[in-house]
């Protein structure tokens, strides 16, 4: 559900590009400047985490942030207060993720996975959810979505009971051994971080091009849709890869096929095209999203929420601001910053090579570790 609403942002960018009389760049600054300031603080977060009492609760503040903040996005008056509201959004999704890493973890690498697979499947629906929505409605009924959103959320989060993965679960660490522990996990920090330029910058573009080559809004929001949603399936692809072969196998995999998809969509191609593209860069993006974390949390066993922010929103937004570096010089030009995306691809393949300590091992969660 968090997942789905802070998805609504990349495949509206035509339509805030149109409704604010904005071009290209500023668009893109708009998007990478929400998704760069929401993630960098997630470590911060991942801190609070260690620190709570009960995660559920946080479960709650954080849930209950993003869904206000998107109920008032649509009464948006001008481009600042768009990207107050979207920050916001965000910053609540920025907050949930270690709680729900933490929450997710188990005996099996599986449970994991289908806690990032089931975010994966809320970033796939919402921008065709969004798309349709605002083609057959207006933007400014977007509160009524939240509202059944905070029903339904309200429903599941009185019934779910107290679980033991609920509980405070820091180890008593200060905050200076915290911070000697993230050495552990340095190039998946890196990985992550290049991992998600290619894949946020690509997604950024998707319902751009589309657009300009005279396709529908909706057509852009499906775009994401399927490249995201073949993400769900990927993501416990990954896992089994990972268990099979090797965490740093599977990141090599994963720039392979991103490489080739931003390829394709760096020259002029048909919709069908588009697709193929985006299919490849999310499908083969999403294979080591939850493996990734799995890795990072074994190799933290002493603060897993700490790990988790650290190679999901940290390195998220790591990756981010890595974009400022490609819009800023390069401008309009979409092509030539995909072709930059495809020699990063291209250049991380033997840099996934380098293996991990504990990278053979099995990605099992917090039961064994």
């Amino acid at each position: 559900m968090t997942d789905f609403f802070v998805s609504f942002l990349n495949p509206l960018a035509p339509y805030f590009m149109q409704r604010f009389s904005v071009g290209v760049k500023e668009i893109a600054l708009l998007i990478t400047s929400v998704s760069f300031f929401s993630s960098i603080f997630q470590i911060v977060f991942g801190m609070i985490a260690s620190k709570l009492e009960s995660l559920k609760r946080g479960l709650l503040v954080s849930m209950l942030l993003t869904i206000g903040a998107m109920a008032f996005v649509g009464f948006s008056p001008n481009l600042s207060v768009l990207l107050l509201l979207f920050l916001a959004a965000f910053f609540g999704n920025s907050a949930f993720h270690p709680i729900g890493a933490v929450m997710a973890r188990g005996s099996s690498p599986y449970f994991l996975s289908i806690f990032v697979a089931a975010g994966t499947l809320g970033t796939a629906l919402g921008p065709i959810f969004v798309t349709q929505y605002v083609s057959r409605y207006s933007f400014e009924r977007m509160w009524i979505v939240s509202l059944v959103a905070a029903i339904v959320f309200s429903f599941l989060y009185l019934r779910e009971p107290e679980r033991v993965n609920a509980s405070r679960v820091n180890d008593g660490l200060s905050f200076k051994e915290n911070l000697q522990g993230l050495r552990k996990i340095g190039i998946l920090w890196f990985i992550v971080t290049v991992r998600t330029l290619i894949i946020s910058l690509s997604n950024t573009y998707g319902p751009i091009i589309a657009s300009k080559r005279n396709l529908p809004l909706v057509f852009g929001g499906l775009l994401l849709s399927l490249g995201v949603g073949l993400g769900v399936a990927t993501t416990l692809l990954g896992t089994w890869m990972s268990e099979r072969f090797g965490n740093h196998i599977t990141n090599v995999v994963s720039f392979s096929g991103m490489a080739m998809g931003v390829l394709i969509l760096s020259f002029p191609t048909s919709p069908v095209g588009l697709i193929v593209g985006y299919l490849l860069v999310n499908g083969c993006g999403y294979l080591t999203m939850s493996t990734n974390v799995a890795h990072a949390q074994q190799l933290m066993p002493e603060n897993a929420a700490l790990a988790s922010s650290t190679v999901m929103g940290f390195a998220w937004a790591c990756g981010v601001a890595l974009r400022y570096l490609l819009i800023l010089p390069l401008g309009e030009s979409i092509t030539a910053q995909l072709v930059v995306l495809f020699v990063v691809s291209m250049l991380m393949v033997p840099i996934s090579l380098l293996k991990v300590r504990n990278s053979k091992t099995s990605l099992v969660g917090r039961g064994t570790v």
